[in-house]
């Protein structure tokens, strides 16, 4: 990450000094205003190390130090001090100070405890961060599938490269995690993965979250903030659902990509940025850029190495040894006894289509573990949607005489009725609600109109039957190109 260094010094010769002192690789120096209020000036910046005069703190000045560290953002703080006084060193410390120095200290000496300080910083966060289980490897992908086993070769071929990456799949397939691996195992392991998702923000707003911006950049813009770009140099930035990305800042990507350099909004400085880019989506990306939705030079940049995901459903030599992975993995987490899926159980797991991928294997075996009795999984702790015969085409309906959960027409006298008709209900009304979906390409408004009810009412049941608009959205790239 790009540090920042604020100086509030009361002292124009100080400042001068200081300021040619602190040119370091990775290192930005900001002033602020010593005339005013330190509390309101600091909350105003974005910085990691805050170096401050003595005089400049209010008396009492712990109390004053006590109340800039619970601003957001906090940074580090270091007081500058003309003479040496024991007593007010120690108020210091105790109140949160990382340091107490003497103004007169050499500018060596001075670059190398702010740089200690700098490097013990970062070094906490990335402790924070494994300690919280944020750093996965390439070996959670162990996998059987030969398709899945070409798709690693690639990806171990490329790990250690510095190269652009582009990451192609479905929805729930582990995009992020994949990058977030590939970061963990390559030469930039040590610096910062920064995520951002570019279809969860406004234009003005994910502008902001990638390059940052000064205080009164634009409306609402009351404090400068770094970017994601910043906080990921040395690092790796992943940038989710790429092709979400407004044509503006396309362009914009592209020439930092180029250049590597940023602008914040609201500045007239350019900052060198160290930074390696993994993009992904869920959207067929190559018809975006033959549609001119997406840029195609930006899209050359990005994808030097394109490393498409398959989805589970081509994979299910995996979906067994998955299921029982992740069984374990949440005995350990929940605290539940649960060892092991049940045969009839496994068996609905392997046949069920996973429209949302590894994704949502993982929550509907979360949710199982907490809902079984005994030390296995059966098919009653299963959702209704996978006790529910697979769709294979969006008109079909289950075959006759066999309802969700009985292997044949037999298996009904073992059921009481109102179970069987609650089943043989749910089982048409979600092959009904996935014909509409797919003759209206995902559309919740228009598929909500033509069914007659609320579309409330649709979300909460595609919730229920494990649809997902997403999955349906096929249709309308293939509608779109047999267009003339």
């Amino acid at each position: 990450m790009l540090s920042r260094i604020l100086l509030a010094l009361d002292d124009p010769a100080l400042l001068r000094r200081l300021r040619r002192a602190l040119v370091l690789p990775d290192v930005l120096v900001e002033v602020l205003n010593a005339r005013a209020a330190i509390g309101p000036e600091l909350a105003r910046h974005s910085g990691d190390l805050l170096l401050i005069s003595r005089s400049l703190l209010p008396e009492p000045a712990a109390l004053s130090i006590q109340e800039l560290r619970t601003l957001s953002e906090a940074p580090d703080i270091v007081v500058l001090t003309r003479a040496e006084d024991g007593e007010d060193r120690a108020r210091l410390l105790a109140a949160g100070v990382q340091a107490v120095l003497i103004a007169q200290l050499s500018p060596p000496t001075l670059r190398e405890v702010l740089t200690a300080i700098l490097s013990r910083r970062e070094q906490l966060e990335t402790r924070n961060e494994r300690a919280l289980g944020l750093s996965p490897q390439l070996s959670d992908f162990v996998t059987s599938s030969p398709a899945m086993q070409a798709f690693m070769g690639l990806v171990h071929r490329v790990v250690a490269s510095d190269t652009s990456l582009l990451i192609l799949g479905e929805t729930g397939v582990g995009k992020e995690h994949l990058a977030r691996a590939i970061h963990a195992e390559s030469p930039r392991a040590s610096g910062p993965f920064v995520s951002v998702n570019c279809g969860a923000l406004t234009e003005t707003l994910l502008e902001s979250e990638l390059f940052g911006h000064e205080e009164g950049a634009f409306t609402g813009a009351t404090r400068s903030r770094r970017g994601c770009f910043e906080m990921a140099h040395r690092g790796t930035l992943f940038l989710d659902e790429i092709g979400e990305l407004p044509a503006h800042l396309q362009s914009k990507l592209l020439h930092v990509l180029q250049r590597r350099e940023i602008q914040r909004l609201g500045s007239e400085s350019k900052v060198p940025i160290d930074v390696r880019v993994v993009a992904a989506t869920n959207r067929d990306i190559a018809e975006e850029v033959r549609a001119r939705r997406f840029r195609n030079d930006l899209y050359y940049r990005l994808s030097v190495v394109t490393l498409s995901i398959p989805p589970l459903r081509a994979r299910r030599e995996d979906i067994s040894a998955l299921a029982e992975a992740y069984v374990e993995y949440y005995r350990q987490h929940i605290r539940r006894d649960v060892r092991r899926v049940a045969p009839d159980a496994l068996e609905a797991i392997q046949r069920y289509p996973w429209p949302g991928n590894v994704r949502e294997l993982v929550n509907i075996i979360e949710r199982a573990m907490l809902l079984a009795n005994g030390e296995a999984i059966t098919l009653a702790d299963l959702p209704d949607s996978l006790r529910l015969p697979a769709v294979s085409d969006a008109g079909s309906l289950p075959p006759a005489g066999v309802l969700p959960g009985l292997r044949s027409s037999a298996d009904w006298t073992r059921e009481p009725l109102e179970d069987v008709r609650r089943r043989a209900l749910e089982s048409v009304e979600r092959a009904y609600l996935s014909a509409l979906l797919a003759e209206t390409c995902g559309r919740i408004g228009a598929t909500a109109t033509r069914a007659g009810i609320q579309p409330r009412s649709l979300f909460e049941k595609m919730r229920r039957y494990g649809l997902r608009k997403e999955d349906f959205r096929a249709g309308a790239s293939a509608l779109a190109r047999n267009t003339p």
